[in-house]
């Protein structure tokens, strides 16, 4: 399992909850199954848990209302060649 999967898994499962209770924009911060604070931003929270816990063992991710608000579409057109 790669590093910090399982928060990811369980904020996804959760994702929804935390919207509705704290609003999408705000930043969790997850450890295993253990919420350890939400917070207003990126920044509010990584001042909050890096003095206590190392980085790379905490998820610090920001609540969408949906996963399709996580999902980042890229479009790049086709480069035609004229030679």
């Amino acid at each position: 399992m790669r590093p910090l999967e399982k928060e990811y898994r369980y904020f996804l499962e959760i994702m929804h909850d935390l919207a509705e209770k704290h609003g999408a924009g705000s930043f969790v911060a997850i450890k295993g199954h253990d919420i350890l604070g939400v917070y207003p931003s990126y920044t509010d929270a990584a001042k909050a848990i890096y003095p206590e816990h190392e980085q790379g063992t905490v998820l610090l991710q920001r609540i969408e209302e949906s996963i399709e608000a996580m999902t980042v579409r890229l479009h790049t057109p086709r480069i035609v060649s004229t030679a």
